[in-house]
């Protein structure tokens, strides 16, 4: 009797643990793969846990940061946007508050805009009133080239030049090889392991000599945690998208750029004026490539204006 006891209780046991075992399998499965600051959402996305912060109600308004940047790059237009929307920014795959290495395959421009699509569709608050800065321009361009119903309008600021888009022509070419010069520094400074000086190549390049000496230390750890996102640049660039697709665009475009932006962003954006059907232009004053940041009043008073009468 007591061994029959014995083997109930360790059967009993044995029962316990396996469900415990398959409790925790499945709640690692559901919960994000990394720290999620307070305060932000998660969805998962093509087999991702993209995180984003929302304010605001509305018709959505979803904001696609570039380059070595996150959700946090549109702190100074969350509040003032979601006075009229419902303000959504999200951090692309492999993106803070992932702390990426630079390892793996998926990571790409069109993955991107991939997910952002699948994003937007799991909001299920239809189309969308879509800003992209610099490289998520260039996120947001291939987005209306795949699904075009997705888009109630489309602003790109500075966005990033992809080279089946521009011109043949002399300073096209110069300009596309000034900037393959400094992101291939820069990434030769990150495989010695020098993360500042490749950020400095990088951000210098895109904002012109001396921006990085200029930028504070909270704004400068915020650009180590996703340093590794300038590894496809290279490679971004060729991403295909030409004058057609431009023209094939039916959604109203707004196109921004600083007064002080870098050439190379202003041959891009000289050739999407010259392709699309539709679009107006903003200069912001005062204002380099992180004009949103530089000059908030007046980007966030264009976007508002845009969005107001895009017609």
């Amino acid at each position: 009797m007591a061994t029959r006891k014995s083997m109930k209780k360790i059967l009993l046991i044995m029962l316990m643990l396996i469900g415990l075992a398959s409790f925790l399998a499945l709640s690692s499965l559901a919960a994000p793969k990394w720290p999620i600051p307070e305060g932000l959402k998660t969805i998962e996305v093509n087999g991702y846990d993209m995180a984003y912060q929302e304010t605001g109600s509305g018709i959505p308004l979803v904001l696609v940061h570039g380059t070595v940047t996150d959700y946090r790059y549109w702190g100074l237009q969350m509040e003032p946007l979601a006075s009229s929307y419902r303000v959504i920014a999200p951090s692309l795959r492999h993106f803070y508050p992932e702390r990426w290495n630079g390892e793996g395959s998926d990571f790409s421009v069109e993955q991107h805009a991939k997910d952002l699509a699948v994003f937007i569709k799991g909001l299920h608050a239809g189309p969308v009133h879509l800003v992209g800065h610099s490289r998520g321009g260039d996120v947001a361009l291939l987005l209306a080239k795949a699904e075009p119903g997705l888009l109630l309008s489309l602003t790109l600021a500075d966005p990033a030049p992809l080279e089946g888009l521009l011109p043949k022509m002399p300073e096209a070419a110069a300009e596309a090889g000034a900037r393959r010069a400094f992101v291939t520094a820069a990434l030769e400074r990150l495989q010695q392991s020098d993360v500042d000086g490749g950020l400095e190549k990088f951000v210098d390049g895109t904002s012109g000599p001396g921006a990085w000496k200029t930028l504070p230390e909270p704004l400068r750890q915020a650009l180590r945690e996703n340093v590794w996102s300038i590894k496809s640049l290279l490679t971004d660039a060729q991403a295909s998208f030409t004058c057609a697709d431009a023209a094939a665009i039916k959604a109203p475009v707004l196109l921004i750029t600083g007064e002080r932006s870098p050439r190379p962003y202003g041959v891009m954006l000289e050739s999407l004026a010259s392709c699309l059907k539709r679009h107006k232009k903003v200069t912001i004053p005062n204002a380099s490539h992180a004009m949103n940041r530089a000059n908030p009043q007046a980007f966030n008073a264009a976007v508002l204006a845009f969005l107001a009468n895009p017609q």
